[in-house]
C-alpha cells in the first residue's frame, strides 16, 4: 500500500465508510445455497417496469454502438411537459444521486457547511464529506425532520440544505406548509435540495405542492427518481427541476453523455404509462396496510411510513435477525448505520412476498 500517496487523500474521505446497498440476490444464493430468494432490501418496485417499457426495449440494441443524446432532449422534453416547466429548468442525471452530487459540487467549498436531518439518506454525508466540508445533522422529532429547528443550524458558511421528503429510511414526511416555512426562514443564498425519490407513494393531501414551491423560491431544486415507483432501478436515471440559473450551473459540471440511451428511452416510455404507476401505488398501499396490521398483531414497534418501505424495531440484535432472514431466503435491510439500533427496514413487496416475510418474522421472534 502506498502510504505516501494515501496521505494526499481528501481529509473528509478518511472518515467515511462506503455506502452499503442491499445484498444482491446472486450473493445470497451462493452464500447460503438457496435457489429462491425474496429481495425486500432496496425499495424496488415488486411489479417491475411497465409493459410499455418492456415493449420499448425491442430494437434498442441496434443503437448500442452509438453515444447517447448528451442532453437527453426527448426525455427532458417529456419531463418538462409533466412538471409544467420549460426544459431549461430540467436536468437529467445518472440516477437522482448524480443530481444530488452535482448540487454539492456546484455550491460547496471546503470552508462551507451543509445541513441535513439525523437519520437521513446516507448519500448526503458521503457527498458533502468527500468534498471536504462538514454535514451538520439536525435532531429529529418522532423520526421526522424538525424543519422548524433547521434555521438554528444555519450560519454564514452554510451553502446547502438536503431534505429527503419522504425520508429514507424512516418513511416520514414533511407537509407543504412546513417546507414553505423553512424556505422562508433560510437565506436566499442557500441552496435547498428537496429529494422526492418516493413522492409517487405519498397519499397525503398536505404533501408538498412542488410547482408552487418552484414558482416562489429560486434557491430550490427538487429531485425525483425512476428507480422506485417506475421500476427502473438498474438503469440509473433521475432528474432535477429548478430555476434556469441553477440548472445552467449544474450543466457546467455534468459529465458528457451521463445518461445512457436505454435509460433515456425507457424512462420516457415509463412516463407515458400512468396506469402502471397507479397500480404500483395501489399494491404498495395494500401491502403497507397488511404489514402495519401484522406488526401490531405481533406487538412490534414500527415507524409510520408514506414510502414503499417500513422500518421496524426488534428486541433481538439487528445483525442476528438479519442473518436469520438471509438463511430463510429473504433479504431485508439493517439500518443501524443510520444511528437506529435494533431497527431494520423492509420494502413493501407483492402480497405473497409480504406474507412470506411475516411468516418468517413470526418464526424468528
Amino acid at each position: 500500500m502506498n502510504e505516501k500517496l494515501l496521505k494526499n487523500l481528501n481529509n473528509g474521505i478518511n472518515d467515511l465508510n462506503p455506502y452499503k446497498p442491499g445484498k444482491p440476490i446472486s450473493e445470497v444464493m451462493k452464500e447460503y445455497g438457496l435457489t429462491d430468494i425474496i429481495k425486500l432490501a432496496s425499495n424496488e418496485n415488486p411489479l417491475g417496469a411497465s409493459k410499455k417499457v418492456l415493449s420499448a426495449l425491442k430494437g434498442l440494441e441496434n443503437e448500442i454502438h452509438l453515444y447517447p443524446d448528451g442532453s437527453s432532449v426527448k426525455l427532458k422534453t417529456k419531463i418538462s411537459e409533466i412538471e409544467g416547466v420549460p426544459s431549461e429548468h430540467v436536468i437529467v442525471g445518472n440516477g437522482s444521486n448524480e443530481i444530488l452530487e452535482l448540487c454539492a459540487k456546484a455550491f460547496i467549498n471546503s470552508d462551507k457547511n451543509a445541513i441535513a436531518s439525523r437519520h437521513s439518506f446516507a448519500v448526503y454525508k458521503l457527498i458533502t464529506q468527500s468534498l471536504g466540508t462538514k454535514l451538520r445533522e439536525v435532531p429529529t422529532i418522532d423520526w421526522s425532520h424538525d424543519l422548524e429547528n433547521f434555521p438554528k443550524y444555519v450560519d454564514k458558511d452554510t451553502s446547502i440544505i438536503f431534505i429527503a421528503n419522504p425520508n429514507n429510511p424512516t418513511g416520514t414526511y414533511n407537509n407543504h406548509d412546513q417546507v414553505v416555512n423553512l424556505l422562508r426562514n433560510v437565506g436566499e443564498d442557500i441552496l435547498v435540495v428537496l429529494d422526492c425519490a418516493y413522492y409517487e407513494y405519498v397519499e397525503k393531501e398536505d404533501y408538498v405542492r412542488t410547482n408552487e414551491l418552484l414558482n416562489e423560491f429560486d434557491n430550490l431544486i427538487i429531485t425525483k427518481s425512476f428507480s422506485k415507483a417506475h421500476g427502473l432501478a438498474s438503469l440509473r436515471v433521475g432528474y432535477g427541476v429548478a430555476s434556469k440559473g441553477i440548472i445552467a450551473a449544474l450543466n457546467k459540471i455534468r459529465q458528457p453523455f451521463n445518461v445512457n440511451s436505454f435509460a433515456q428511452e425507457l424512462a420516457y416510455f415509463s412516463l407515458c404509462d400512468k396506469d402502471h404507476i397507479s397500480e404500483s401505488v395501489r399494491v404498495n398501499s395494500l401491502g403497507m396496510e397488511f404489514l402495519e396490521d401484522e406488526f401490531s398483531r405481533l406487538n412490534i414497534k414500527y415507524i409510520d411510513s408514506v414510502g414503499n418501505f417500513i422500518s421496524f424495531k426488534t428486541k433481538r440484535a439487528t445483525h442476528e435477525i438479519y442473518e436469520d432472514f438471509l438463511r430463510n431466503g429473504i433479504i431485508i435491510r439493517p439500518i443501524e448505520s443510520y444511528d437506529m439500533p435494533n431497527f431494520l427496514r423492509v420494502t413493501i413487496g407483492t402480497a405473497s412476498e409480504n406474507s412470506a416475510f411475516i411468516e418468517t418474522l413470526e418464526q424468528l421472534l
